[in-house]
């Protein structure tokens, strides 16, 4: 579970270990220090899961006890990883699956997520999950820029294919260009 989703607090010059910050860097070769004068900071920590995710991955096929060629268990990892979320990785030999397995998971597929004792397939779920619980740092693209540019290759497919050098697509290639670079 999370022990602390933001933690949040001002230090001055007395507190931890006496660090003094001035307010203006040139203060200190005109005056010297004062105890009056400092700056305050802010730490702030993302949330902390600190009871390991169970996650249940593909293993190497040529070498035992190694990660396999998963894109899709690699995706969970990495997000794992960018988040900084403490995991324990099992991995399953998928030409053999074990029993516990195919009790976990009846397809037989992997990434599979235990979640507050349920597990969860698929890594589009798992990784929105992921990002639904532990919401720092955010990895999703917001929507607005996940849009820019997104019709360039169709109206550019659709301008090659043209043969109506009048049909507008060369216009509308054009305005795409310009709404995705602003």
């Amino acid at each position: 579970m999370s022990t602390a989703v933001a933690l949040s607090s001002s230090l001055k010059h007395n507190l931890a270990l006496g660090i003094r910050f001035p307010q203006n860097p040139s203060f200190y070769r005109r005056n010297g220090p004062k105890v009056s004068t400092f700056r305050t900071f802010t730490v702030a920590m993302a949330a902390i899961n600190t009871t390991p995710l169970e996650i249940c991955v593909k293993a190497s096929v040529s070498t035992p006890n190694k990660l396999g060629d998963c894109p899709f268990c690699q995706r969970v990892l990495l997000t794992m990883e960018e988040k900084h979320l403490p995991y324990e990785m099992k991995l399953v030999d998928l030409s053999n699956k074990p029993e516990w397995f195919l009790q976990i998971s009846p397809e037989g597929k992997v990434p599979v997520v235990k979640f507050d004792e349920k597990w969860v397939p698929d890594s589009d779920v798992i990784a929105q999950s992921l990002e639904e619980k532990y919401p720092n740092p955010p990895l999703v693209t917001p929507q607005e820029k996940a849009l820019v540019g997104s019709k360039i290759f169709s109206t550019f497919i659709g301008f090659l294919k043209s043969k109506d050098p009048s049909g507008g697509t060369e216009q509308a290639l054009l305005d795409e260009v310009l709404l995705s670079t602003g």
